[in-house]
């Protein structure tokens, strides 16, 4: 079985490169990058299938807690928010009370959103959007 674990690693290599290309997730090219080492190893020592499996998941997770941040930020900063999740972040102004009980109002670009939050908050602040949930703004008061 030994003899045949390069070509095992092989199409791990391949297999892992083509799922990348696929879900462009920057996951599997880490485990594709594991499964080079792991192929030299196959090549001089075929029959020890525990450090290759070792090797492979031990560097394929090294690799991706220590450079995946750093790519996936190099790489996908140009992506933009669209529709109500970029909202987030912003504010607004309550046109009615907010409690942690009730739900109030909030003027968003001259449109009325429901509003909740877990204190109270009155006619006139302004608030910071938190999160969206249904057809609510969850949000917090503004601090300056």
């Amino acid at each position: 079985m030994g003899d045949y674990m390069i070509w095992f690693w092989l199409v791990i290599f391949i297999l892992t490169v083509v799922i990348e290309f696929i879900t462009i997730d920057f996951v599997s090219i880490w485990f594709a990058l594991a499964a080079i080492p792991t192929m030299i190893i196959a090549i001089f020592d075929p029959t020890n299938i525990w450090l290759q499996v070792i090797v492979f998941f031990l560097s394929g997770f090294i690799l991706l807690a220590l450079t995946r941040p750093i790519v996936v930020k190099y790489f996908k900063k140009n992506i933009v928010s669209t529709n109500v999740d970029a909202y987030v972040g912003k504010n607004a102004i309550v046109i009615k009370e907010i409690s942690d009980d009730h739900p109030g109002l909030v003027d968003f670009e001259r449109m009325n959103w429901t509003a909740i939050s877990s204190e109270t908050i009155l006619v006139g602040e302004k608030v910071r959007i938190l999160a969206i949930e249904g057809n609510k703004f969850i949000v917090t008061k503004f601090e300056k």
